[in-house]
């Protein structure tokens, strides 16, 4: 006789892991360059995924690191519009470097320092403080945030008040086919 357990439908799920894409050199990392910012301005770092990237993202870990003797706010934004001052990061690369030619994200990291623009758009998911001459480390999202095409996860980095701060900011992804 048949029992329930027969009956049911089982979901297979695809569970990737950052060391099976850094094989495959789908995994990167990337820095900002240094951001300084305070006296009424804020700093700003993420990934933008371009609309005809074909490639959904997924944020692994992210690191901020404080270099002043000031905490201050990092605020984590999904889909919030960049700056207009944003700069490409010329500080991304596989994490697999035995692989050559090295592959390219199709992602793309930017930041900006001396910003007075806050976020616009998007939703503050997130915020955590960073102490002062510290590196905050996220705990590993293992993909669980994902970016599609036209998305972006960003971070805004929200000094106490006047004093300067300056900082960088790490992020880890790996980019998958957007229709697999």
């Amino acid at each position: 006789m048949p029992n329930e357990m027969d009956k049911q439908t089982l979901e297979v799920v695809n569970v990737t892991s950052p060391a099976l894409n850094s094989r495959r050199g789908k995994y990167f990392i990337g820095k900002t360059g240094l951001l300084n910012f305070g006296g009424g301005y804020y700093a700003w770092g993420g990934i933008v995924n371009p609309v005809d990237s074909g490639v959904n993202v997924y944020i692994d870990i992210f690191t901020i690191t404080n270099f002043s003797n000031q905490n201050f706010i990092s605020e984590i934004w999904l889909n919030a519009a960049p700056p207009r001052n944003a700069a490409i990061s010329s500080h991304v690369v596989p994490t697999n470097q035995a692989i050559s030619p090295s592959p390219l994200p199709k992602a793309v990291m930017k930041y900006a320092g001396h910003s007075a623009e806050p976020m616009t758009k998007g939703v503050n998911i997130f915020d955590r403080i960073v102490n002062q001459n510290s590196t905050l480390v996220s705990d590993s999202h293992n993909g669980s945030i994902i970016i599609g095409p036209g998305d972006s996860f960003s971070i805004l980095l929200r000094p106490p008040g006047y004093p300067y701060i300056s900082g960088t900011i790490v992020l880890t992804w790996w980019e998958e086919a957007a229709n697999a």
